[in-house]
């Protein structure tokens, strides 16, 4: 719980807000859509660490990009409200782990289209899921960028579609 309220006060800070653009997903275009053949990750070697999720992130893959031009986004459960989340480019083979995820982030929800560079995450600060985080992060070449934090409890915000949540808490 006193994890959960010093969250609040740190994401709910004027000095986080700081970018009005940061979960406008026309705000940061991804350069281009890649139509060629999708290349399978390096078990073996790059990616080994996530070679436990392999049948997980080649079904995953098999649709082609939906996120940021290039890349197929897996969300798989591990157990309760808990879920991970690889993001893998569908033009390279390449795997990337999305920063959020696991038990400290209670029912994950993401929120990205094919034509953005931005992934919109809301997750609940504890089992209770009475107060919720939304952020927004940038995929740029391969490294994620935390842009901005909203935190909420209640009022319809954690609740529904994560861009909806994202209005009310930013009072639009």
């Amino acid at each position: 719980m006193k994890r959960a309220l010093i969250l609040l006060c740190l994401f709910a800070s004027p000095a986080f807000a700081n970018d009005r653009n940061a979960f406008e997903f026309s705000a940061f275009p991804a350069a281009k859509t890649y139509v060629g053949p999708t290349r399978k990750p390096d078990f073996k070697a790059r990616d080994k660490e996530f070679s436990s999720f392999r049948t997980r992130i080649l079904e995953g893959m098999k649709d082609g990009p939906r996120f940021a031009g290039e890349y197929s986004v897996i969300q798989f459960g591990c157990g309760t409200g808990c879920s991970g989340v690889v993001v893998a480019n569908n033009r390279t083979g390449q795997l990337y782990s999305f920063p959020r995820g696991g038990e400290f982030n209670q029912a994950l929800t993401l929120d990205f289209n094919i034509d953005s560079k931005l992934m919109v995450a809301r997750w609940y600060t504890d089992s209770f899921w009475e107060a919720c985080v939304i952020e927004s992060f940038l995929m740029d070449d391969g490294k994620w960028i935390a842009k901005d934090a909203l935190a909420s409890k209640g009022d319809g915000t954690c609740s529904g579609d994560v861009s909806e949540g994202v209005a009310k808490a930013r009072g639009y």
